[in-house]
C-alpha cells in the first residue's frame, strides 16, 4: 500500500467537518464562535474541550490534547494515519490513488509550488494596495467613496489598485525575483504573440480572494475607465491551488460574525458584499460569480447553519436563488430568500432604504423551497387542471431536492392543496421517475374532471359567481330547489356567506373553501369563464341569467311531469281515486307552468330583456 497523496489529504480535510464528527462521540454547546465539552481524553468536571469549526481544529485546555479531525479520530479510535484518512476519505466519496515514490517526488513539488503560489499572491497583493493608497491610486479612491466605501472598509478587504499600462505588476514582482511565466501561471500575467507577458488586471480596483485560513488565491478586477475598453469585471483564471466553486468572496472578513449570529447572507456581488459589511452587515458573503456549489455550501455550515440568498431583483438573479436550492439542501443548511424590485439589489436597497431595511427582511426571508414552490404554482393557480399538471414537472424538481421526510411531506401536502389536487394522487405522481408519471398524470387528470352540470345550472353559476349581489334574490325566490345538484345548491350557499362577509368575491379564499374534487375544477372553469366575459355589462349579464333561470324552471318543470306521470301509472284509480285526482291536478299545473314558461320566452318583452 503506496503512500496517500498530499492533495487527497487536503481534499479530506477541506470535506470533513470536525464539528459534526466531533459531536458523534462528544457532546458540545456553543461558546461565542466555538464550542465546547467534556474532554473525551481525560476526566474532567468542568468542559475545557474546545472545537473551533471556523479553523477546523479542536484544542483541550485540560490536557493539552488538540489537532485537526484526523488527530482527532485517530486518538479516540486509536486508528493509525493512512488508515484514519482512507476512512474519512470513503465518507466523503473519494478516492485515494496508491502513491508510488515518484509520485511522492511530485507531491512535494506540488507543495513547493503552491508555496511560491501564494508567496506571489501575497506579493501581488501588497503591490495593489500600495497603489491603491498612493499617487497613482487617485482615480481608484474617488470611485471607492462614489460607491460608498470608505477607507476603514475598503483596507479590512485589502482592496487595491492594478494601475493602467502593460508591465507593472510584471515589473514589481520581478524585482521579488518572481519570473513572468510565474505569473502567467499564477493567473497575473498574460503571454502575448511576441514571446513576451502583458498585465491581466489594468486600471482597476482589485479584490483579493482569500481563504478562510487567510492565503490570497486569486483576484478580481473593476474597470474604471468607461471608454468601453475591456470587460466591466474580470477574475483571475482558475489554476491547480484555486478553484473559484470552492471559495467565497468575503468569508475571511465575515466568518466571526457569521458564527456569532448563525447566519449567513449571500449576495451576487464583490461590492454588494463590501458595501453592506461596510454598512454593518458583517455576514455577507458572495460565490464568485458563479452558481453556489456543494462545496461552498458546505464551507458556509462550518460557520452558519441559516443561510439568506438575496441576488439581485432581475430574472437572472432569480434563476441564479433557484439553483441554490439543491446545495444549500444536500448540506443540511436552513435557507431562506430575500427578493428585490426587478431594477434592485442589496447595495442600491441598502444606499436607499438603510441597513435597517435589510435587516428587517432577513428577519422575515422566506423559506427557499417555499419560494420556489410559490412561483411555479403561483401562476397556474385557479388555472385548468391540465395547466396545473404542467406545473408539476417543476415542482417535481423542486422537491426532489428536498431531503428531509418530514419536510418533503409538508410542502407537497401544501401543494396539494394549491392545486387541488388529491394528495395521494400528488405524491404518487412526484414519486415516480418522470419516464413512468403517464398512468399517476390520467389518474390525477381523471380525479380532477370537473362536475357535469346541465348548461343552464353551469350559466347560473357562472352569472352569480360574476354577480354574486343577486344571491339573495336567487335563495328569497327558492331558486336553489330548481337545481338538479345538490352539491350545486350547496356550493352557492359557500359564496352568498362568503359574498356577504367579504363584501365581494376573493378568488383565492374562495377556493380555499371548496374542497378539492369535481365542483372545485367546475368553479375554478366557471371562475376563468367569468374573467373572460368581463367586456359584458350588467344588462347583458342580466338577459344570461334570465334566460337560464327561465331554461332552469323549464327543466324543473320537465321533470316534475316525468315524476308525476310515473306517479299516475302507479296508482290504482277504483282504490286510490283521491290520490289519483289530485296528481292529475298536479300534473295539469305543471303543464300549464311549462306553457306559461314558453308564452314568455316567445313575448317581445322577454326578448328584450
Amino acid at each position: 500500500m503506496g503512500l496517500i497523496p498530499q492533495s487527497v489529504i487536503e481534499d479530506v480535510l477541506a470535506r470533513t467537518d470536525i464539528l459534526q464528527t466531533v459531536q458523534q462521540y462528544v457532546s458540545l454547546k456553543r461558546a461565542g464562535n466555538n464550542y465546547k465539552g467534556l474532554c473525551p481524553f481525560h476526566d474532567e468536571n468542568s468542559p475545557s474541550f474546545f472545537v473551533h469549526p471556523g479553523m477546523g481544529i479542536y484544542k483541550c485546555f485540560g490536557c493539552s490534547e488538540g489537532g485537526n479531525v484526523i488527530q482527532f479520530l485517530m486518538s479516540i479510535e486509536g486508528w493509525n494515519f493512512p488508515e484514519t484518512v482512507r476512512t474519512l476519505a470513503e465518507r466523503a466519496g473519494i478516492e485515494i490513488p496508491e502513491e508510488s515514490p515518484q509520485q511522492a517526488e511530485a507531491a512535494r513539488k506540488r507543495r513547493e509550488g503552491k508555496k511560491i503560489y501564494l508567496a506571489i499572491m501575497e506579493a501581488a497583493r501588497d503591490f495593489y494596495q500600495e497603489q491603491l493608497w498612493g499617487a497613482r491610486g487617485e482615480v481608484a479612491r474617488r470611485y471607492l467613496a462614489e460607491r460608498g466605501i470608505d477607507e476603514a472598509t475598503a483596507r479590512t478587504f485589502g482592496l487595491g489598485y492594478a494601475p493602467d499600462g502593460w508591465e507593472n505588476t510584471i515589473e514589481a514582482l520581478g524585482k521579488k525575483g518572481f519570473k513572468p511565466a510565474w505569473l502567467e501561471r499564477a493567473g497575473l500575467a498574460i503571454a502575448n504573440d511576441r514571446g513576451g507577458h502583458y498585465d491581466r488586471f489594468r486600471h482597476r480596483v482589485v479584490f483579493p480572494v482569500v481563504d478562510v485560513w487567510g492565503n490570497t488565491l486569486a483576484f478580481g478586477g473593476r474597470a474604471l475607465a468607461s471608454d468601453g475598453g475591456g470587460a466591466k469585471y474580470i477574475n483571475s483564471p482558475e489554476t491547480p491551488f484555486y478553484t473559484k466553486g470552492e471559495q467565497l468572496y468575503g468569508l475571511d472578513v465575515a466568518k466571526s460574525a457569521m458564527g456569532k449570529e448563525e447566519q449567513a447572507l449571500v449576495v451576487e456581488g464583490n461590492f454588494d458584499v463590501i458595501a453592506l459589511h461596510g454598512a454593518g452587515i458583517g455576514v455577507t458573503v458572495a460565490p464568485m460569480g458563479t452558481a453556489l456549489t456543494e462545496v461552498q455550501a458546505r464551507l458556509l455550515r462550518r460557520f452558519a447553519r441559516r443561510v439568506i440568498i438575496a441576488f439581485d431583483g432581475d430574472s437572472a438573479g432569480e434563476e441564479a436563488t433557484l439553483r441554490c436550492l439543491g446545495a444549500l439542501e444536500s448540506a443540511g443548511l436552513e435557507a431562506v430568500v430575500v427578493r428585490f424590485d426587478e431594477a434592485d439589489d442589496p447595495d442600491t436597497f441598502v444606499r436607499r432604504e438603510g441597513a435597517e431595511a435589510l435587516r428587517a427582511r432577513m428577519e422575515a426571508a422566506q423559506p427557499l423551497v417555499a419560494w420556489a414552490l410559490d412561483r411555479a404554482i403561483k401562476p397556474v393557480e385557479g388555472a385548468t387542471i391540465e395547466a396545473r399538471l404542467g406545473a408539476l414537472e417543476g415542482v417535481g424538481t423542486i422537491l426532489t431536492q428536498v431531503k428531509e421526510p418530514a419536510a418533503w411531506e409538508h410542502y407537497a401536502r401544501e401543494v396539494a392543496r394549491r392545486l387541488a389536487i388529491e394528495p395521494a394522487l400528488l405524491k404518487d405522481y412526484l414519486k415516480r421517475p418522470p419516464e413512468r408519471r403517464d398512468q399517476a398524470r390520467q389518474a390525477v387528470l381523471k380525479a380532477g374532471q370537473g362536475t357535469r352540470l346541465p348548461s343552464a345550472e353551469y350559466g347560473v353559476l357562472a352569472v352569480l359567481l360574476d354577480q354574486p349581489k343577486w344571491l339573495s334574490d336567487f335563495f328569497r325566490e327558492e331558486l336553489d330547489k330548481l337545481l338538479s345538484s345538490q352539491e350545486l345548491a350547496d356550493f352557492l350557499r359557500v359564496v352568498q356567506n362568503h359574498y356577504q362577509t367579504h363584501d365581494g368575491i376573493n378568488r383565492p379564499l374562495l377556493l380555499e373553501a371548496t374542497p378539492p374534487g369535481g365542483m372545485r375544477e367546475t368553479v375554478i372553469a366557471a371562475l376563468a369563464e367569468v374573467e373572460s366575459q368581463r367586456l359584458y355589462g350588467p344588462e347583458e349579464a342580466l338577459r344570461w341569467y334570465r334566460d337560464c333561470v327561465r331554461t332552469l324552471k323549464k327543466a324543473w318543470a320537465v321533470r316534475m311531469d316525468e315524476h308525476l306521470q310515473r306517479e299516475l301509472n302507479n296508482v290504482d284509480f277504483r282504490s286510490e281515486r283521491e290520490r289519483f285526482v289530485q296528481i292529475n291536478e298536479q300534473l295539469e299545473q305543471v303543464r300549464q307552468f311549462r306553457k306559461a314558461l314558453d308564452l314568455d320566452a316567445s313575448s317581445p318583452s322577454s326578448a328584450s330583456g
